[in-house]
């Protein structure tokens, strides 16, 4: 039986003392007993360190921490790999919250020998707000979870994986600050394993619940993300590129086409509002995950949420846009 393969847990960990705590204390109240958690904090200046000792010495043993200088989260997750005992490997989040039966539903779906790696159900945006920018992400996690249900969009990375297959594809590529799972996932597929959707279960993750967090996220998760997207051809080339520096050329004329509506003709209007329905209202309308997003806020009556999902879109598109453009002037 799975039940009785030790479970190894690892969680990096770099200034997160609010959340730590909590994280671990979902896994130590899982249904799947026979783990082991190790944290390993990357060089964090907060107090994590202390709280994960503290929960160390409560549970005898039970919680070990590794600690390292600050080097970013893939090395912090192949270093945990190479201590752990298990022959599963489970990687967490620490600004995460698990569903008592995460480890149990994931592990069970790497009984199968074609399966390399399982990822979870639902995510649920961990906050004490219920603003609609709180309410936007839970939607969008929703029209994930029915989207890859259908098959309609691939499951996007991993996190529990028989430790045999985590090593042979050769763990977390370090030189990745952004995209690493999604990485370690597709050179998973493509040594011939599938990548397990597990829906029966849920995480709560600290997605940004203000305006101000999730443009500071896409930002930041657009300018790290260069590498990633150089690796997997994502990055603009070509014609696209060229489309791509003059779709964001236009957008920073953006105020400029307000002030000549107002001082010489209200024309102006018109590429002011056709950028702003370029990456708002047709990406919704063109995006399935988007667009699905929209519908759950439709069916749930939150009206509020539906009226503001082209802003918010809006923003989040622009956001990344311009991390992406400046990235590649940078030529980060």
């Amino acid at each position: 039986m799975v039940d009785q393969s030790l479970v190894s847990v690892i969680i990096p960990c770099y200034n997160e003392e609010e959340t730590i705590g909590l994280c671990l204390e979902s896994f130590i109240n899982q249904t799947y007993k026979n783990i082991e958690i190790i944290v390993v904090d990357d060089g964090s200046t907060d107090n994590s360190k202390k709280v994960v000792k503290n929960y160390a010495n409560k549970y005898n043993g039970k919680i070990k921490l590794i600690e390292l200088p600050h080097g970013g989260v893939s090395r912090a997750r192949n270093v945990g790999a190479r201590y752990a005992c298990g022959e599963y490997i489970l990687f967490a989040e620490a600004d995460g919250m698990y569903a008592r039966n995460y480890v149990e539903r994931l592990i069970a779906a790497l009984e199968d020998n074609d399966v390399g790696g399982s990822i979870g159900g639902l995510r649920i945006a961990w906050s004490n707000r219920n603003n609609v920018i709180v309410r936007y992400w839970n939607s969008r996690w929703k029209a994930y979870l029915e989207l890859v249900q259908e098959k309609r969009i691939p499951v996007i990375g991993a996190w529990a994986f028989r430790k045999k297959v985590f090593e042979k594809a050769g763990g977390y590529n370090e030189d990745l600050n952004c995209g690493e799972d999604v990485d370690l996932a597709n050179r998973i597929e493509r040594m011939g394993y599938k990548i397990e959707f597990v829906s029966n279960t849920y995480m709560y993750h600290k997605d940004p619940d203000t305006l101000t967090k999730l443009i500071r996220r896409e930002w930041w998760g657009s300018v790290n993300c260069k590498k990633f997207r150089e690796l997997w051809n994502l990055e603009p080339q070509g014609i696209g590129k060229m489309l791509f520096i003059g779709r964001n050329l236009l957008a920073f004329l953006l105020p400029l086409y307000l002030i000549l509506a107002c001082t010489h003709s209200i024309y102006w209007i018109l590429p002011f509002f056709g950028v702003l329905f370029a990456e708002s209202i047709f990406a919704i309308w063109y995006d399935i995950w988007l667009r699905r997003s929209f519908i759950i806020a439709l069916r749930k009556r939150d009206y509020k949420l539906a009226l503001a999902m082209p802003f918010i879109c809006w923003v989040e598109i622009r956001t990344r846009a311009l991390g992406i453009f400046y990235a590649m002037l940078k030529g980060e």
